[in-house]
């Protein structure tokens, strides 16, 4: 039992880490003041063109709102009106994860019940561009890589968890 506790305690540690919902990196311009930016808008063309279903527009775009929203700034009505203009894009890619599995019954080693499990998902990619309007430049930007989309059941659970991952390095900390 004294030998099982290491390997359990590392099973464990990785079970966590292996969950997290995405991996998150952002950019952003030195030298733009993010005091400045009160409101924001969503880019309706980029919106037309993105590549998801409604249900999931829907959900990043909800997410992204009330994130905003908690953090003091206000939905312009229109674009023209909005300091910030959000574009959002979104792809994936199939990714296969192959893990072995070793009946403890049977003992350790390929000839002794190991065998392996695939699982073939698709991982989504999301990329959240804040431009500033008056300026028509790229002021900050958030990268949300990893999230499952193959998961059907759990994606409204999953994308707004998503989203506050990326926003949560909104606004930079200089």
């Amino acid at each position: 039992m004294k030998n099982l506790l290491p390997f359990l305690g590392l099973f464990m540690l990785f079970a966590f880490t292996s969950c997290n919902t995405v991996r998150v990196t952002s950019d952003y311009d030195r030298s733009a003041n993010f005091d400045q930016y009160k409101s924001f808008a969503f880019h309706q063309k980029g919106l037309a063109d993105l590549k998801m279903n409604d249900l999931d527009k829907r959900r990043v775009v909800e997410a992204i709102t009330q994130s905003l929203q908690s953090k003091g700034m206000s939905t312009a009505a229109y674009e023209t009106a909005a300091d910030i203009i959000i574009n959002i894009s979104a792809n994936n890619k199939t990714r296969v994860n192959i893990e072995p599995w070793y009946d403890p019954w049977w003992g350790w080693g390929p000839m002794w019940g190991g065998s392996q499990r695939v699982n073939q998902y698709k991982e989504g990619t999301l990329i959240l561009d804040f431009i500033d309007r008056r300026q028509n430049t790229l002021v900050w930007q958030g990268v949300g890589q990893g999230l499952n989309v193959s998961d059907i059941e759990r994606k409204a659970e999953k994308i707004p968890v998503a989203v506050q991952e990326i926003l949560a390095k909104y606004p930079p900390k200089k």
